[in-house]
């Protein structure tokens, strides 16, 4: 009786490392999944978000978001507004995407402009907290968007057809978007993690002492 509790035990141990096992594996593929999904949407929002959200509304984005990558686009879109020419926000399982559209000039007859996201993501997601930086072209502003460049570092100048498009990085509220001070591991190649800006309650934006 005590050697069939002994067997019993430890069939019940294996079948259950088993267990453990596959869960593991399950989550480690849905991690990984999402993952992924958010990165798809991401660039998907850069190159046709603003075009969708122009023909169909908060509805049709939503709706494209969530029908192929599971991804919510859980407040906005912000587009054209005294504060943004673009911000999108989306989120799943634990990660979040702010995607802002920084800055913008016309080349040509061709608008090019350059796009952030910021990454922020809980412990268990399987994501990190990091921005990617990107150049994008349009011929139209409410257009789709061609991805020129992704970059995990930051992008400060690109050239076509022999000029040279800076971005304003003494532009506060471009700085307060930024927010280089939370990623200083983009900004290896600047001192933009050392400009600390910081907005009142009147939405006032001012350099402040960084840190330590």
């Amino acid at each position: 009786m005590k050697l069939s509790i002994q067997v019993l035990l430890v069939v019940l141990s294996i079948l259950m490392s088993g267990v453990v096992k596959a869960t593991s594996i399950d989550d480690e593929f849905y991690r990984q999944k999402m993952i992924n999904n958010m990165k798809s949407a991401g660039d998907w929002v850069i190159q046709e978000g603003i075009k969708t959200y122009r023909e169909g509304g908060k509805e049709a984005l939503w709706r494209k978001l969530a029908d192929t990558w599971a991804v919510l686009s859980w407040t906005g879109p912000w587009i054209e507004t005294d504060n943004y020419l673009a911000q999108f926000r989306i989120k799943a399982r634990g990660i979040n995407y702010q995607i802002h559209n920084l800055y913008r000039e016309e080349v040509g007859g061709v608008y090019y402009e350059f796009w952030l996201i910021k990454v922020l993501a809980k412990d268990w997601s399987g994501e990190r907290p990091r921005s990617v930086f990107y150049v994008a072209k349009a011929n139209d502003t409410n257009g789709e968007r061609e991805i020129l460049v992704e970059s995990d570092q930051f992008i400060g100048s690109y050239t076509v057809a022999g000029n040279t498009i800076h971005i304003p990085i003494d532009n506060k509220r471009l700085l307060y978007i930024l927010q280089a001070w939370d990623y200083p591991d983009a900004y290896r190649e600047t001192n933009l993690a050392e400009k600390i800006v910081v907005m009142d309650r009147f939405g006032n934006i001012e350099y402040a002492e960084k840190i330590e």
